[in-house]
């Protein structure tokens, strides 16, 4: 099975592609964050893009049946909000908990002239001899995960293994939803969850690592293709609080920024 989610009238069925690395009942930030944004765009009208979505991380997104609402409000002719949420719909004591939320804005789009300057950032995908497969980390190698097994990794610089900031490009293996086309948007969305990742500044061994609360991801542009590229850089202060900063680009050159929240996490006995 290559989707993320079976859609079943208003519920989503996770498939095993969505399961997290730290925990065998909890998801990887990046599906449902693509799934959050999917629910923002269905909202927009003719005329209208979607500028950002800031996707909180309430708790752990379990491998459960989930329902996706969202609700718009208009707050100009040419400026709405829309606040999209991620509820347990698996009929248990927790269904209708809320797990996931986002809130994106909408901004009409505009006829404008043509810009007096324009940046050279075009770039190339790297060969597939670049290709590396990502560590299983705590889910172990036998475990159907998504940053293994639902997405490629192309690296430049950096990235798994090597703290430091990282150059990687990132690419869906198959659609966010059974039978449906996955959108620009929610390409970039499940990939950006990744910068705080190939980007970590502690060495997996050590047991210390920054965990990311949230995910907030503004593009002036669609992308274009299915590679996304992450140039990422975290940083944390002398309380533990981190900060992600990531480039989103394709190969016409930068589509966005995300920014990432981190929460310092130390293994126990480290």
């Amino acid at each position: 099975m290559s989707a993320l989610f079976v859609r079943d009238g208003d519920r989503f069925h996770p498939t095993p592609l969505t399961g997290g690395p730290w925990r065998p009942d909890a998801q990887h930030g990046g599906p449902p964050s693509a799934l959050l944004g999917r629910a923002v765009e269905s909202v927009r009208t003719d005329g209208e893009e979607v500028a950002r979505v800031a996707v909180e991380l309430i708790r752990p997104v379990p491998l459960v049946a989930l329902r996706v609402t969202a609700e718009r409000t208009a707050v100009s002719r040419r400026v709405a909000h829309v606040e999209a949420r991620i509820g347990v719909a698996d009929g248990g004591p927790n269904d209708g908990l809320v797990v996931a939320t986002a809130r994106g804005l909408l901004l009409a789009e505009s006829d404008l002239p043509a810009p007096g300057w324009t940046p050279d950032e075009t770039a190339r995908v790297p060969a597939a001899s670049a290709a590396v497969e990502a560590p299983s980390w705590a889910s172990g190698p036998d475990v159907t995960s998504y940053h293994r097994d639902a997405v490629d990794h192309r690296p430049v610089s950096g990235g798994f293994g090597q703290p430091g900031p990282a150059d990687q490009w990132i690419r869906l293996r198959g659609p966010l939803v059974e039978g449906e086309d996955t959108s620009p948007l929610c390409r970039v969305l499940a990939a950006a969850d990744f910068g705080s990742g190939i980007s970590a500044i502690f060495d997996f061994t050590t047991g210390v690592g920054l965990i990311n609360a949230d995910l907030t991801v503004a593009v002036h542009r669609p992308l274009v293709g299915e590679w996304v590229r992450l140039q990422s850089t975290t940083r944390v202060g002398p309380t533990g609080i981190g900060l992600c900063i990531t480039i989103l680009s394709d190969e016409h050159g930068v589509v966005g920024t995300a920014q990432q929240s981190l929460l310092g996490n130390r293994a126990s006995g480290s």
